[in-house]
C-alpha cells in the first residue's frame, strides 16, 4: 500500500487523529475533488496506513462523505396544494438531483439519503395524509427510490462512456437501426430521434410509469 508523506510541519511527532478530525478532512477534500485515502491523509498530516486503521479504507471515507452530502440536500418538496402523484414526481426529481450532484450517495441509496429515517418518516406522513396506509406509504417510497437509483445509475454510466469516447447504448441502437433497418424491423418502427435521448424527458416518462403502477396497485 502506498503511503502519503507526512508534511514537514508534522515531522518528529506522531499526529493523533479521531473521528471528528477525519470527518472534517473528508469535508474539506470533498469540496474540491473526489475523496481519496491519499488526499485525506495529506489533509490530516498522517500516512495512509494510520488513516486506514481508523476508517477501514476508502469505503469508510466514502460513507462519511455520503452522509455529509446528505446534510446539504435541504428539504424535500412541499406537498401543499398538490395531488400525491404530482408530489411523488417532484420527490423523484429531488432524489435524482441529489444522486447526480453527489454520486457517492448512489451506492448507499436509502442509507445515505436518510441515515436516521427522518425523510422516510416525513414521506410516509405525507403519503398517509393522501390516504395511503403505513405499509403502502413506505413501499411506495421505497419503490420510487429504487426506480430513481436505477435510472441515475444508467445516466452516470452514459456520462462516463461519453467522457472516455465510448458510444452510449441508445446511440448504438439508433446507429444500428439506421444502418440496417431490415435487420431490426420492429425497432425501426420506433423512429428514434435525438429527442428520445433527452435524459430529463426520459426520466419523467419512467417516473410516470412507476407512479401509475403505484396508483394501479392502490386501485386493486
Amino acid at each position: 500500500m502506498s503511503q502519503t508523506p507526512v508534511s514537514k510541519s508534522n515531522a518528529g511527532r506522531n499526529p493523533s487523529i479521531n473521528r471528528e478530525l477525519i470527518e472534517e478532512a473528508v469535508r474539506k477534500v470533498g469540496l474540491t475533488e473526489p475523496v481519496s485515502m491519499n488526499k485525506v491523509a495529506a489533509e490530516l498530516g498522517v500516512n495512509v496506513t494510520t488513516l486506514y486503521r481508523h476508517t477501514g479504507g476508502l469505503e469508510g471515507l466514502r460513507r462519511i462523505h455520503a452522509l455529509q452530502s446528505f446534510e446539504s440536500l435541504g428539504a424535500a418538496p412541499d406537498h401543499s396544494d398538490k395531488e400525491w402523484q404530482e408530489w411523488l414526481t417532484e420527490l423523484a426529481g429531488f432524489y435524482r438531483a441529489a444522486f447526480l450532484d453527489h454520486p457517492d450517495l448512489l451506492k448507499y441509496a436509502q442509507a445515505a439519503l436518510d441515515p436516521r429515517f427522518h425523510r422516510l418518516e416525513q414521506a410516509a406522513k405525507v403519503l398517509m395524509s393522501f390516504g395511503f396506509d403505513a405499509k403502502e406509504a413506505v413501499r411506495a417510497h421505497a419503490f420510487l427510490i429504487n426506480n430513481v437509483v436505477g435510472y441515475v445509475h444508467q445516466e452516470l454510466q452514459t456520462r462516463q462512456q461519453q467522457l472516455v469516447g465510448s458510444t452510449p447504448v441508445y446511440l448504438k441502437l439508433m446507429e444500428a437501426v439506421k444502418s440496417d433497418p431490415d435487420r431490426l424491423p420492429t425497432l425501426n418502427k420506433l423512429k428514434l430521434d435525438d429527442d428520445d435521448l433527452d435524459n430529463d424527458s426520459n426520466f419523467n416518462y419512467f417516473m410516470r410509469y412507476a407512479i401509475e403502477g403505484i396508483q394501479a396497485h392502490l386501485s386493486n
